[in-house]
């Protein structure tokens, strides 16, 4: 199966459990894998596929207005965002790193794959 793949787009969004989490915004680090219903076409046309531009838009739009409490909460709402703003996505895998928040742990994170 075709897909389309964004690793290490950075987006900002309020989350965290502590009341010193939720001060400021948080950059979190996410890697998606796009899986297509379609295969890509020979038309040469950003019609045929999805367009990994608006996703990163999309995505960054709806965390800044958006707050959590979990990174699995996070994951489950990016998720049910693209199935519902992309019509052509069958699958997706999805990483979210949330950066320098343990004392030495490089990073922290989840993982989720999801079918529509």
């Amino acid at each position: 199966m075709d897909k389309i793949f964004l690793h290490g787009l950075r987006a900002d969004t309020l989350i965290g459990l502590y009341e010193w989490e939720r001060q400021n915004t948080q950059t979190l680090v996410f890697d998606l894998d796009i899986g297509l219903s379609k295969k890509f076409s020979d038309d040469d046309e950003i019609s045929q596929t999805v367009h990994y531009g608006i996703v990163c838009d999309t995505l960054r739009a709806h965390l800044r207005e958006q707050q959590f409490l979990l990174l699995e909460t996070l994951a489950n709402d990016v998720a049910k965002l693209i199935f519902s703003e992309f019509e052509d996505v069958a699958w997706l895998k999805l990483k979210i790193v949330k950066l320098g928040i343990l004392p030495n742990v490089r990073e922290v994170g989840v993982e989720i794959e999801r079918t529509r």
